[in-house]
């Protein structure tokens, strides 16, 4: 049975916006999943700061009709895969808390968006509605690039699906995601484990590490990826191992792609803050460059 019932999507009329709205419709057509449609536009209220000049009734009016106007084209779109959908438009909220109280009034299990993968110092400064709203999120959040769309067209059926585990109670959640969708979807489950170890003890003294604790930890995460080969066995759903060493995010993202991913699964800690800045999130580094959509949850609590 789908894992998913109510699908809440998140538009700013980006080209990103409507791989979003077009990979939903897919999933909804698929899995009779209920699509409400959200839009916040933004214009400040009252007087521009620091002049005091006043924004006019008309100008904020017009805003709101154009956005409306955007929307029901959202909604005959829907209508024309023959779907119906509800609509949320709203005034000057925080896109990413706006997105998430919306999905959470309308009982939504799974928010859908568009992300438009930027890197670097530009990301950093800029920030990320997605990336913001994953960490927010009391329920899945499936996020997609424009420029997937073009590569393979989206049936609304993820066949290939790669998991994530690092072996946290997130990993526990995204893995137990990862085989209820690919139950559903009759596909098949890769899971990946992703391990990364300093070549020396220290930089400072050099002295490498024993190859003893390199064999140790392959053999450690071998078994642990076993165990999670057999949760999924356990579920009827084919599920092969991928062990790779290196960097978390380039790892996933290197193997997904030569593999031919159509879905990755993360767990994601939700880290907000200074913490969050300085720590970074391997998934939002793999939201940002991945070949496919990519599907992140949290563990309850």
């Amino acid at each position: 049975m789908t894992p998913f019932h109510s699908i809440l999507v998140a538009l700013d009329f980006s080209t990103d916006a409507d791989a979003a709205l077009d990979l939903a419709i897919d999933v909804a057509r698929r899995d009779g999943a209920s699509l409400a449609l959200y839009h916040a536009y933004e214009i400040p209220l009252g007087a521009i700061p620091p002049y005091g000049v006043p924004i006019p009734d008309s100008l904020v009016a017009s805003v709101r009709d154009a956005a409306a106007r955007r929307l029901a084209e959202a909604v005959r779109k829907v209508e024309g895969a023959g779907l119906k959908a509800e609509t949320h438009l709203v005034q000057a909220a925080p896109p990413s808390e706006g997105i998430v109280d919306a999905a959470q009034s309308s009982g939504a299990d799974l928010i859908v968006l568009g992300t438009r993968g930027l890197t670097g110092l530009k990301h950093v400064l800029i920030g990320s509605v997605a990336e913001r709203t994953v960490r927010l999120a009391h329920c899945p959040v499936l996020t997609v690039h424009a420029a997937e769309a073009g590569k393979k067209p989206h049936t609304g059926r993820f066949g290939k699906i790669f998991v994530a585990v690092d072996f946290s109670a997130h990993s526990e959640a995204a893995l137990d995601l990862a085989i209820a969708v690919a139950k559903a979807h009759g596909g098949a489950l890769n899971v990946i484990h992703a391990y990364d170890l300093p070549a020396s003890v220290t930089t400072a003294y050099a002295v490498p590490l024993p190859q003893s604790v390199w064999e140790g930890v392959q053999a450690a995460a071998a078994k642990r990826v076993e165990e999670a080969l057999a949760r999924a066995t356990a579920a009827g759903v084919r599920a092969v191992p991928h062990l790779v060493m290196g960097p978390a995010a380039d790892a996933i993202v290197s193997t997904a792609e030569a593999q031919g991913a159509e879905l990755i699964v993360l767990g994601t800690r939700g880290l907000t803050g200074v913490k969050h800045v300085i720590l970074g999130s391997v998934a939002e580094r793999v939201l940002r460059t991945a070949p496919c959509p990519v599907l992140t949850t949290k563990s309850e609590g």
